[in-house]
């Protein structure tokens, strides 16, 4: 395994961490917005133009509502397993940078060679 490799987990987990949270936070704006609609319709009175207009209104609102439910649903199990498993997602952090800083000593790598030399010709050896 590589380091992008785990990089990209760790950043898949995180990133449903914050679309659950954000889609949470979505959702009940949206259901704020539907209690806003129901009381305009059962409190004030309004001309048909303007019921047409909330109707439709209620169905965008109810269809973002629905798109961050969704999102919620999905999400919402990676964020429990992350909450119960938070030493092993901080051992997972420490093993990618421990990955990385063996990928960086890779790079960085000099042989120098012990018999050969640039010519191609061996170094005088000593007979045992």
């Amino acid at each position: 395994m590589t380091s992008t490799e785990l990089e990209n987990f760790l950043s898949s987990l995180r990133q449903a961490e914050r679309d659950c949270r954000m889609a949470q936070t979505e959702e009940q704006a949206q259901n704020d917005a539907t209690q806003d609609i129901l009381h305009a319709l059962e409190l004030q009175k309004q001309s048909y133009h303007q019921l047409a207009g909330l109707a439709r209104e209620l169905a965008q609102v109810r269809q973002k509502r629905r798109v961050a439910k969704d999102t919620v649903s999905r999400t919402e199990p990676v964020v429990a397993w992350l909450e119960a498993n938070r030493p092993v997602v901080k051992s997972l952090e420490r093993l990618l940078g421990d990955l990385r800083r063996a990928e960086k000593r890779l790079e960085n790598r000099v042989y120098i060679p012990r018999i050969r030399t640039e010519g191609g010709e061996g170094r005088n050896i000593p007979p045992l």
